[in-house]
C-alpha cells in the first residue's frame, strides 16, 4: 500500500470526523433497539439497531451493541456517498444544517422530496422548509404512530431558516 499524500490524509481524516459527527446525531435521533421491530404496523420490513431497515433484519434476531455500531457505521458511510446525489453542495453547508439534513437523509425523507432538494440547491431555504413540512407523513405523524419524526423534520427547517440570506 502506497503512502498517502498529506492532502489524502487530511481528506480521510475530515471524512472520519464527519462520519463520527453524523453517527452521534443518528444515535440520538434513532435510539438503540437490539431486537427487530416495526415502527409502523404496515411496514414491509423490520428495523434494528440505530435504524437499520430491510429484508435481512428479521433474520438477524437479537443483536449486540457492537453489531449495532457496525451496522450504523456501514449505513452512515453509505449515505455519506449518496447525499450529494440529492444535494451536490451538501458538504459546503454549515455543520448544524448538515447534521439535520443528514439525519433526514438517513431516515429516507430527503430522497423522497425532490422538490425540497431542488429548492435547497437553488438556495431557496425558506421555500424548501415549507415544502419539506408539506408532507403527509409529517402532517399525520401522530395518527401514523411516528410522532418522533416531527422534531427531526422541524430541526431541518429551523436550520434552513437560520441560513436564509438576509
Amino acid at each position: 500500500m502506497a503512502n498517502m499524500t498529506k492532502q489524502q490524509f487530511e481528506a480521510q481524516r475530515a471524512n472520519e470526523m464527519r462520519s463520527n459527527f453524523y453517527k452521534s446525531i443518528i444515535r440520538q435521533d434513532e435510539g438503540l433497539r437490539l431486537k427487530p421491530y416495526k415502527a409502523q404496523e404496515d411496514e414491509k420490513y423490520f428495523t434494528i439497531g440505530y435504524g437499520r431497515y430491510g429484508k435481512e433484519v428479521e433474520a438477524m434476531g437479537t443483536i449486540t451493541k457492537e453489531k449495532a455500531e457496525q451496522l450504523l457505521d456501514e449505513d452512515v458511510k453509505k449515505r455519506m456517498k449518496t447525499i450529494t446525489q440529492y444535494l451536490p453542495d451538501f458538504y459546503t453547508y454549515p455543520l448544524d444544517l448538515q447534521g439535520a439534513i443528514f439525519s433526514e437523509h438517513y431516515r429516507g425523507s430527503i430522497a423522497q422530496s425532490p422538490k425540497t432538494t431542488g429548492l435547497i440547491t437553488q438556495g431557496l431555504f425558506t421555500e424548501a422548509g415549507e415544502e419539506f413540512l408539506n408532507n403527509e407523513q409529517y402532517k399525520n405523524r401522530v395518527e401514523l404512530g411516528v410522532p418522533g419524526i416531527g422534531p427531526r423534520m422541524e430541526r431541518v427547517v429551523k436550520f434552513l431558516n437560520k441560513y436564509v440570506a438576509k
